[in-house]
């Protein structure tokens, strides 16, 4: 889905841009109604790397990517209750403090390299039995 794509794309460059240009103390943005609680905004950020990763090895000739990435992404919004919106605007809240952004990377980061280690050692565990 090009929208989703662009999306993920958007939300690494502005994170990328907060992080070397922002240095302000408190947000630039005003806290949204429906802010996403920010341990919460890190799980489905993963999630969302996990869903656009696996996006990418799936051969073209299957299912639409298209259509499976709107599932996807239906499914992981679904499962948090929140909606597209509440998401783009809880990012574009946490990362107009350079911290803010900083930390919400690092901690989407941590938990993507601990699923990975938990894939690995899982990999080794079957080759020994």
């Amino acid at each position: 889905m090009k929208i989703i794509k662009i999306f993920i794309l958007s939300v690494i460059v502005i994170l990328s841009l907060s992080a070397i240009s922002c240095k302000n103390k408190k947000p630039v943005l005003s806290r949204p109604n429906e802010l996403i609680n920010r341990m919460t905004l890190v799980n489905i950020l993963a999630e969302s790397y996990l869903i656009e990763s696996t996006l990418q090895v799936i051969p073209t000739d299957s299912i639409s990517k298209d259509e499976l990435a709107r599932q996807y992404y239906k499914d992981l919004f679904d499962r948090y209750h929140i909606t597209n919106e509440q998401f783009e605007t809880s990012i574009a809240y946490y990362v107009s403090e350079e911290k803010s952004a900083e930390k919400l990377l690092n901690d989407a980061s941590a938990i993507i390299i601990n699923k990975r280690n938990e894939l690995t050692l899982f990999e080794i565990d079957d080759t020994i039995n």
